[in-house]
């Protein structure tokens, strides 16, 4: 196939997905124009270029042109150069492309001479038909333990794959091309859940009931809901702290508390790296970083007070349903002075702070309050809310003139 191809490019191999982003950040910082993800095994093979043409990675096709060669040496003639790929498993050791002068000739020459190692000799040397007769004579002589083709295919020749094709640099990779689509379903399942919740005929005890209130009710612990959202900002960057690796968190009152360890930091680097929101309380071997939520009023009226009921059933499903991962338990009812309380433990085992975000669509009733939390790191985030759904007391009025 007549097309272009990129050999020379600027290449990494990484095995995550969050490795080959953090890469392409960097590729668009030294100007890279365009790039090219192909999997391979359990690599994935990058490939950037500063053309902006539609091209080809070369490397990931021939790879996949010979899937059965687990250490090969590919050598073609493409253009008044030579090129070289050379591959171990799902590695990709060498891509380059030289010229035909005595120097290109002695760079490729010195890099054959190292892959004869005791390793190297159980590899297949795939050898085109179009490589100078030099380069062939050369494999003859020097190489001849290795199992030789010299029927390889040219590059001209290569079955092309459209997956290999490089792509503008602006344009999402794969995966997050995936997450924008799983978004957009979750977003349009929520919405028709909502609307479906909304009007769907209410029962009698979900109607509005008014209970007129003679004095005017204390905050009830606790944060509301909405406070989740302001987690994956607040938590921005915690998990590449230079030093210092964040722990657990956990919520006192109206108060946030991270607990930090240090693995080569000081304290006074650790201040320049947090949020300014956070208040460092810095220790020897650790540290603590407080972040103080505003009260939210609940009652402050004098007149009456309307509660606006919660199904609970039917909240714990579509709660169980929109987040497969979610378990909810509840708990024994609680009673103080002035509210009677219905308290649910929310467990998330493997989560993200933009899950924990998306999860206020469902705590949005506003007699709901978030008492504890616990949020502990590692590969994944792991979360234990225990909610309250508040509501007031009848008030006895007998006595009173």
């Amino acid at each position: 196939m007549n097309c272009a191809w990129v050999i020379n490019g600027w290449r990494l191999q990484e095995r995550s997905a969050s490795a080959v982003t953090k890469a392409l950040e960097t590729a668009r910082e030294r100007g890279m124009r365009s790039y090219n993800i192909s999997r391979i095994g359990r690599h994935y093979w990058l490939v950037c270029s500063r053309d902006a043409v539609q091209a080809y990675d070369l490397a990931s096709t021939v790879r996949k042109s010979y899937p059965k060669v687990q250490q090969g040496i590919y050598l073609a003639y493409w253009r008044e150069q030579v090129v070289v790929i050379v591959w171990r498993n799902d590695v990709l050791q060498h891509c380059l492309a030289c010229e035909t002068d005595a120097d290109g000739f002695a760079h490729l020459k010195l890099l054959l001479g190292r892959l004869t190692r005791k390793s190297r000799r159980h590899s297949a040397l795939l050898i085109a038909g179009s490589v100078p007769a030099e380069m062939r004579d050369y494999c003859d002589e020097h190489l001849a333990q290795w199992q030789q083709r010299t029927t390889a295919v040219e590059i001209a020749e290569l079955t092309v794959d459209k997956r290999a094709k490089l792509r503008d640099m602006a344009l999402p990779t794969p995966w997050q091309q995936r997450q924008r689509l799983f978004a957009l379903v979750f977003s349009v399942l929520l919405v028709m859940a909502l609307a479906g919740w909304y009007w769907w005929p209410q029962s009698e005890q979900a109607e509005q009931v008014t209970a007129q209130v003679q004095q005017a009710l204390p905050d009830p612990r606790g944060v509301t809901p909405q406070v989740l959202q302001q987690l994956p900002k607040l938590f921005a960057g915690m998990q590449h702290l230079a030093g210092w690796e964040w722990r657990s968190a956990s919520l006192q009152g109206q108060q946030l508390e991270v607990v930090l360890k240090a693995t080569y930091g000081r304290p006074e680097e650790l201040a320049l790296q947090l949020y300014p929101a956070w208040q460092l309380l810095p220790q020897r071997q650790q540290a603590a970083a407080r972040y103080q939520w505003p009260t939210e009023p609940y009652a402050r009226q004098q007149g009456g007070f309307t509660i606006n009921a919660l199904e609970v059933g039917s909240w714990q499903r579509q709660l169980e349903r929109l987040f497969p991962n979610l378990t909810v338990r509840q708990e024994r009812s609680r009673e103080s002075t002035f509210y009677q309380q219905q308290v649910f433990t929310l467990n998330l085992l493997d989560t993200k702070f933009t899950e924990l975000a998306r999860l206020t669509h469902l705590l949005s009733h506003p007699h709901l309050r978030i008492v504890k939390m616990n949020l502990q790191a590692g590969r994944s985030l792991r979360s234990e809310l225990e909610v309250h759904l508040y509501e007031p007391r009848p008030i006895s009025t007998e006595g009173a003139s």
